[in-house]
Parts: structure tokens; C-alpha cells; sequence
């Protein structure tokens, strides 16, 4: 038997706990890829008042305001989710030693030889659940389904709407929930009852899982969490330390102290924490993001050293202290086509040393911005997030090779506005005429803010030597080619 716990709202419910009078007001938190000031951005989480008034995750800021006047957006806060995930690991034991850790609001428990609750009236708005497999618990966390002490059952899903799919993003897609739409189903009971193999056969592998979900079919083993060990060493000096040497001496004793543990436990270090204590003032905090995860004692040593180097303290230090974050080695193809760094050893004394001459904090890596636009990007920081592959190829698979910077031509066209139609290309290095020409695309964007609006028109253009472009007008009068397919 297998149980799930699941505090929806998780975001808002993290600030709310600091801040309880807030509790009674619908109450929404933007999320994080998108500007704080654009009234289209989605909202990340809303409390139960806010749900109330019908607004969910994934709605537009104006759109909810308007549904909700009364709604209050409030700023994220990352420590106050921190300390509320310690808190639902801590319930989660007092249920069940095992369980998993699906997200941070989400935990799925093993209750063989366990104790379920009879009654339950947490202090949040936490939702619990029992079912014979864990995926059918966790469905059942996640709908409208009222507490039980009894397990529940598959017809117990029966009378609930097919639309619960989409809200719940119960790893659907939404071609499938189309068409089953198209089928003339409008329950889930009416989707449990289809036959499987023909279903499997008509929708596909993702209709088959859900299906088996539904009907208890769908068993598995839980990757069970076990709290990872701290790797955090620190030593207070006799007397004070002011020369660089000495803390190069003290980081090392205190890294092959550290790397043995690591490598008895088949781990190695993603970043290294550093924290020198001084006579006088405020502690200096460091991090350091390693390209991959090393476990060698000097190679964790060069980037630190070169760190240090570029500190400038203002007294002596009184103690030191690093922190080591403990993952699993990557498996990782060496050589193959040059595809990873000749000397990834060098790769953090590299960051050290271009924040010491920029700044901390200055150095990251460009990803594009949420929205249309065009060449538009922000920077985030210097990290290894994991690799994400997609569920389905791009809708388009033919590649668009960019001109940097896109190259102004001359162009012959007819008509005004979005009727107007380019003819030729008068310049450039593939001046011509226009044989096919598939738009104009409108783009457009900041509307609401007079310094940043911009517009723009974009064609797919086939010249008379078959040769697939992207025309684009930004203003009236300027013409530039983006790109050749």
C-alpha cells in the first residue's frame, strides 16, 4: 500500500507560513523566467483562496487580476521553501521511513508495516492519500478527491471530469487530451473502461500508461530517499593566519580529508563552498561552480588557490571552513569529435579569475528570454543544471542558420501594412526575384512601455534559385535578411 502527500501551492504556501495574515487574501506568486512587470506573465503557484476564485498556475497575470481584483502578487522567497521542504520531509518520517521525494511538494510513502492516519487536519493544506501503487496515490493527491482512511479505488475516479488532465499536468500531453476530446469521452471512467490494447494501438504509449494508472495495473519501485551526508569541514586557528600560503596549506589538509569520505561513498564535488572568518569583520563567503564533478584533491585545490589569490581581506583570519556539494559522477564519452573541454581542469580557475577582473557575480551564461523577440536574451548564472531532453521533436525540423548581424538588403515590394508583399531582392548576396513568399509573420512586444516597444514583420521567402530565406522588416522602409534555411 502506497501513500502520497502533496501541498499545492507549494511557492505561496512557503511565504504564507512567515506571514500568516496573508492566508485569508488570495494571494499569487509570478514565475521566475518571466519579468516582474509584464502583465502576461504566468502566474508560478496561488494559494487555496486564490483557487477559489478559479485562478490556477499557468494564467496570465491581467488575466487573473481581472478574474480576482482583489489578488495580492508576492515575491518568491527560496529559504522559506527550503525550510518548508525540511518541514514535509520531517511529517513524511513521521508516517513512513520510506518514501520519494517527487518535487518539493510532492512525496510518495511506502506504507508496508506503517500506520496510516485515521483522522487528518494538518496546520497546512496539505492533501494525503492511499492507493494500492504509488502513481495511483499520487493521482489521486492531485485531484479533488476527498481524505480517506480507505484506499482508494479506481472507480472512485469514474464521475471526475477528462478537463482534471489538463489542470493536474499529470504528464499528459495535451494531443492526447484533444483527442480524446474528439472521441466523445467527457470522464475519466469512460477512458478506464476503453479496451487497452486498442487504445495503446489508437493514442499511443502515454494513453496506455494513463490508462494503466487508472486501473491499478501500473506498479513500481520507489527511488526511496535517504538524506545525503554533509561534507562541511572547518578549523579555528591557534593564532591568526595573514599570509596566503598558510590557507593554501589548511585548504589542502582539509581536501584530502574530505575527497577520501567522497570517495568512499562513490561520490565527487559539483562546487566548493568557502568561508573565511576574520578578526574584524563579517565573514567572506565564496562559491565556486566546477565544470564537472571532480573528486581529486588537486584538482578541487587549483581553483581555490586562484581564488585566494584575488581575495583582498581586511584583517587576519581566525578560521576556515569548506563545504564540499556531494553528487554522483557524470558518465561522460571522452574524445568523441571534440565535443567537451580539452583541459576541464582549467575551467574554474578560468571563472575565478574572470570574476576577480569583472566582478562577482558578472560572469554567466546567455539563454534566450521568455518571448518573441528576436536576438533577445538574459544571463544566468554559472551552474550545471541538468540536461532536459524533449518529450517530442520541434514542430519545425528544418534549422534556420542565423546572419550575425543580419545583413540589410533592398527589397521590391507592393501593397502597405500587413498586405504588403515583397517581390524581389534588389541587394545582397542573394539578390533576385521572389518565386514563393509565405507571411507576413506580425511580431510585436512591450507594448505597455513606451522606451522598450518594438514590431516587426517576417517572411519565408523562396527565391528563383530555390533558395529558402527569412526576410524581416522591423521599421518601415528597412529590410534585413535573418537567416538562410
Amino acid at each position: 500500500m502506497f501513500s502520497c502527500l502533496h501541498l499545492p501551492g507549494f511557492a505561496v504556501e512557503a511565504v504564507l507560513v512567515r506571514a500568516p495574515a496573508w492566508r485569508a487574501f488570495p494571494c499569487a506568486i509570478v514565475a521566475d523566467s518571466a519579468r516582474s512587470d509584464d502583465p502576461k506573465a504566468p502566474l508560478l503557484a496561488v494559494n487555496r483562496e486564490a483557487a477559489a476564485h478559479g485562478l490556477c498556475s499557468g494564467e496570465s497575470v491581467i488575466r487573473a487580476q481581472l478574474r480576482c481584483p482583489s489578488l495580492r502578487l508576492i515575491s518568491r522567497d527560496r529559504e522559506a521553501e527550503a525550510d518548508l521542504g525540511l518541514e514535509l520531509l520531517g511529517i513524511a518520517e513521521s508516517l513512513s521511513p520510506d518514501f520519494e521525494v517527487i518535487g518539493a511538494d510532492t512525496l510518495i510513502l511506502d506504507m508496508v508495516g506503517c500506520r496510516f492516519p485515521r483522522s487528518w487536519q494538518p496546520t497546512l493544506p496539505l492533501r494525503l492519500s492511499l492507493a494500492e501503487t504509488p502513481d495511483l496515490a499520487h493521482f489521486a493527491a492531485l485531484s479533488p478527491l476527498p481524505f480517506s482512511v480507505e484506499p482508494v479505488r479506481p472507480e472512485d475516479f469514474d464521475p471526475l471530469p477528462l478537463g482534471l488532465l489538463r489542470r493536474l499536468e499529470f504528464g499528459v500531453w495535451e494531443k492526447l487530451i484533444a483527442l480524446l476530446d474528439l472521441w466523445g469521452l467527457r470522464t475519466l471512467g469512460g477512458l478506464r473502461r476503453l479496451p487497452r490494447q486498442e487504445l495503446a494501438e489508437r493514442a499511443g504509449p502515454d494513453a496506455l500508461r494513463l490508462h494503466d494508472i487508472l486501473n491499478a495495473r501500473h506498479t513500481r519501485l520507489l527511488k526511496l530517499h535517504r538524506p545525503m551526508e554533509s561534507f562541511d569541514q572547518i578549523v579555528h586557528f591557534d593564532h591568526s593566519i595573514d599570509s596566503m600560503e598558510a590557507l593554501v596549506f589548511q585548504s589542502h589538509r582539509i581536501l584530502q580529508t574530505l575527497c577520501s569520505r567522497l570517495q568512499a561513498l562513490h561520490l565527487a564535488a559539483a562546487r566548493i563552498g568557502l568561508k573565511l572568518w576574520l578578526e574584524s569583520h563579517d565573514p567572506v563567503i565564496r562559491q565556486i561552480h566546477l565544470p564537472e564533478p571532480r573528486v581529486d584533491p588537486a584538482a578541487l585545490l587549483a581553483p581555490l588557490h586562484t581564488l585566494l589569490e584575488t581575495l583582498q581581506v581586511s584583517s587576519a583570519v581566525t578560521a576556515l571552513e569548506l563545504t564540499l556539494e556531494p553528487v554522483r559522477p557524470a558518465a561522460a564519452q571522452r574524445e568523441w569529435l571534440g565535443r567537451q573541454l580539452s583541459q576541464p581542469d582549467r575551467w574554474p580557475d578560468t571563472l575565478a579569475r574572470l570574476e576577480a577582473l569583472l566582478g562577482h557575480g558578472r560572469v554567466g551564461i546567455p539563454q534566450p528570454a521568455p518571448g518573441h523577440r528576436p536576438d533577445d536574451f538574459e544571463v544566468r548564472p554559472l551552474s550545471l543544471p541538468p540536461v532536459f531532453v524533449a518529450d517530442c521533436p520541434p514542430d519545425c525540423d528544418l534549422p534556420l542558420r542565423r546572419f550575425r548581424p543580419p545583413l540589410e538588403v533592398a527589397v521590391a515590394s507592393t501593397g502597405r501594412g500587413l498586405a504588403i508583399r515583397p517581390l524581389a531582392l534588389l541587394t545582397g548576396p542573394h539578390a533576385g526575384g521572389i518565386r514563393r513568399a509565405h507571411g507576413p509573420f506580425a511580431l510585436s512586444g512591450d507594448w505597455w512601455s513606451p522606451e522598450a516597444v518594438w514590431q516587426r514583420l517576417e517572411w519565408d521567402i523562396e527565391m528563383e534559385n530555390r533558395c529558402l530565406l527569412r526576410l524581416a522588416r522591423p521599421t518601415p522602409g528597412r529590410w534585413f535578411l535573418d537567416g538562410c534555411y
